[in-house]
């Protein structure tokens, strides 16, 4: 049996993930003809040399609808479950998770979804949740956004339902006030014991929260080294209040080449020159960036560049030991981790697993890969 509760604490000091790899674009918002696409073939073929060279998770982005712009961003991808549920069919080692808007799916139809990934893979399912915060994609399925506090409040619903019928053998009712459900039953059970993995990202006090209670895996937004840091121990704290381990991630976009100048002219070119402005002005509008008055025209810009570099994700940009020495100081904060978006991920993957990777290994933050 795969115990859950190890998964985080256990193997590599820091870990690494891929993010966005089943939407077009990835998190990197532009226009380059080298831009990703999402194709299944693209999905596998990255997934294996991920498995191979030991990274721990993919992480899918939650999308049914785009950002517009010139290449619509985002708006090619592949749903999530079915997603992960393929990539574990085609890798050995690796975690595919898979992000669900609770208040889109059925908690008993996504139980039984998230059991069947999880006998493909043999344990290594698993479930990124999201309370919702997107109002034109919910608009497509005819349900309201509803408000914020209440969105999580309806998550702590819906994830009990689920651990119920994870690890429940008799049937049960549930009247709650959101789900009223009769004699629910389910089989087969996980292979995870006690539940598979949670992820969360909420980011707000009733976010935070539920994160905190509930998963495993919390992802917090960098803005700057120093507010980070003071935010990780603040988590840690409620964390160990609760007497949980939760390992804190951050998502990052990667930027590597041989030389630090490469590096910065790939990345002005890519997300400056060539960045897809419409959908870039809709993300800066939409999450209340634009109209935000506690935040000056320099860091506005900043924000608006990184959007456009990495769905608004700290950057790694530099020659390979520059990278490195950013993780390093990612790590020492108190990060168990991150997820991490590159322009083209299959091109883009191999510089950073043979560059990357050994001196992570060499700065003691990682270990070998064993051979099969």
């Amino acid at each position: 049996m795969t115990d859950t509760s190890n998964a985080v604490t256990s193997g590599n000091k820091f870990k690494i993930g891929l993010f966005a790899a089943n939407c077009s674009g990835g998190i990197a918002c532009t226009t380059v003809p080298e831009r990703w696409q999402p194709t299944w073939e693209n999905n596998v073929t990255l997934a294996r040399m991920a498995d191979e060279a030991g990274l721990e998770f993919m992480l899918p982005l939650g999308r049914w609808a785009g950002y517009g712009g010139e290449t619509d961003h985002n708006g090619t991808s592949f749903e999530t479950i079915i997603w992960a549920a393929g990539i574990l069919g085609a890798t050995k080692r690796i975690i595919a998770f898979s992000t669900l808007h609770v208040g889109l799916i059925n908690p008993i139809f996504a139980a039984k979804q998230i059991v069947t990934a999880e006998h493909i893979g043999g344990g290594r399912f698993g479930l990124n949740i999201v309370c919702g915060w997107n109002a034109d994609e919910f608009g497509m399925f005819g349900i309201e956004l509803g408000e914020h506090d209440r969105r999580y409040e309806q998550g702590e619903e819906w994830l009990e339902i689920c651990t119920r019928v994870w690890t429940e053998t008799e049937p049960f009712d549930y009247d709650g006030e959101f789900f009223h459900l009769k004699n629910v039953r389910a089989e087969p059970k996980p292979i995870s014991t006690p539940r598979p993995l949670i992820m969360n990202a909420g980011g707000s006090a009733a976010g935070l929260d539920f994160a905190v209670k509930n998963a495993d895996f919390l992802f917090r937004n960098i803005s700057t080294m120093e507010n980070a840091k003071a935010d990780i121990a603040k988590v840690a704290a409620g964390a160990k209040a609760l007497d949980r381990n939760v390992g804190i991630f951050t998502n990052a976009y990667v930027v590597c080449r041989p030389t630090t100048k490469e590096a910065e002219e790939y990345h002005h070119y890519y997300a400056v020159e060539n960045a897809d402005e419409d959908a870039v002005d809709r993300i800066f509008t939409g999450r209340g960036i634009k109209d935000n008055p506690d935040l000056s025209d320099d860091v506005k810009a900043q924000m608006k560049i990184r959007i456009a570099a990495g769905n608004s994700a700290f950057p790694l940009v530099g020659d390979p030991d520059t990278v490195v020495q950013k993780m390093t100081a990612l790590s020492e904060m108190g990060l168990a981790g991150i997820a991490m978006g590159l322009v083209h991920y299959v091109e883009h993957f191999p510089y950073f697993r043979d560059e990357i990777l050994p001196r992570l290994v060499r700065a003691g933050l990682r270990e070998e890969v064993p051979n099969d």
